[in-house]
């Protein structure tokens, strides 16, 4: 089960813009919360993913696509930048990028990139600090965490989406409850 951590529990009814703090013990966890996460996700929603290398941006990323209804498989996008996952039956594309061999967002402008933001899918972007200031303020924002090297499972979880206090709230208790992966 995952858990609820940094006395986030406790600030539940009072979160506003404040993140929400969850801890995975296993991928399965990290994709069961990108699943859970995913079904709330509409057309045009941005998703961005940052923190330590191995952390499971992409175990995430393949709950997301499951919860948006993708069709296959999620792998990384590490050498080709962007992914394009078709929709099943009823559900969204995923447009998966990942900006970390780009030099900043004059890059991911010129590739054409920007484009993808405003599309009819969901976009979700790795190692989007790089290219921040092209980014809207209201995206998704996760950031993953490797908690403790003994533990190269665990994972802590900050997620935060400005102006959506009930949404988080939801997740919140969603976590709190202990819905099995």
């Amino acid at each position: 089960m995952s858990h609820i951590v940094n006395g986030a529990k406790a600030g539940l009814e009072t979160i506003g813009s404040e993140p929400i703090v969850i801890r995975t013990e296993c991928r399965e966890q990290t994709v069961a919360l990108g699943r859970r996460i995913g079904t709330r996700l509409t057309r045009g929603a941005i998703v961005c993913l940052d923190g330590d290398l191995g952390a499971g941006k992409t175990a995430l990323t393949a709950g997301l696509a499951e919860g948006i209804g993708c069709r296959g498989p999620v792998s990384s996008p590490t050498f080709t930048l962007l992914v394009e996952h078709d929709a099943g039956p009823d559900g969204l594309p995923l447009y998966h990028f990942d900006v970390y061999r780009l030099s900043g967002e004059d890059d991911f402008l010129d590739l054409g990139f920007d484009e993808y933001l405003s599309g009819d899918g969901v976009c979700v972007i790795e190692w989007s600090s790089r290219i921040r200031p092209v980014l809207p303020t209201d995206c998704l924002q996760i950031e993953l965490t490797l908690s403790d090297p003994a533990r190269p499972d665990e994972r802590i979880i900050t997620v935060r989406w400005p102006g959506q206090a009930s949404w988080l709230r939801e997740i919140a208790r969603e976590e709190r409850e202990g819905k099995p992966c």
